[in-house]
């Protein structure tokens, strides 16, 4: 099946993919628990620690537009009614498949898979953090 937009096809983004996530924001009741473990189990970068409310770390490159975001709510700008828990994907390369699903388990933390997607010559690793919220780490055979 290809996925290529054929004429007049593309939506609002009119054919042209965006550039990836900007953020995933989580609502939590324990903000620090859950920043803690995207911290210091999971290993993303600290973007801004600054608020009680509000956490804000990198899903990606420090300084690009891919962060999590961990608050209590509720959320401001419309988005109230965006509750947990909630499921995501990060990417990686497929070789660090193994090495995550042994740093995760190493620190405690009960993981499921790898599972394989073949036709996206793929395979993941699932986790939840501690407000039960689900995390995929995609790993993907050529890099992400």
């Amino acid at each position: 099946m290809s996925t290529a937009p054929g004429p007049g096809a593309g939506g609002a983004l009119g054919g042209s993919p965006p550039r990836g996530l900007s953020e995933i924001i989580l609502v939590v009741s324990d903000i620090e628990a859950v920043f803690a473990f995207y911290r210091d189990v999971v290993g993303l970068a600290v973007d801004d620690n600054t608020s009680a409310k509000f956490k804000w770390l990198w899903a990606g490159a420090p300084g690009r537009a891919q962060r999590i975001g961990i608050t209590a709510g509720p959320l401001s700008f419309g988005a109230a009614h965006c509750g947990g828990p909630q499921r995501f994907a990060l990417g990686v390369e497929r070789s660090r498949i193994a090495p995550l699903k042994a740093a995760l388990e190493a620190r405690g933390v009960a993981v499921e898979g790898p599972v394989e997607f073949r036709f996206w010559n793929a395979e993941s690793i699932y986790f939840s953090d501690p407000a039960g919220n689900r995390v995929e780490f995609c790993g993907f055979q050529a890099p992400v």
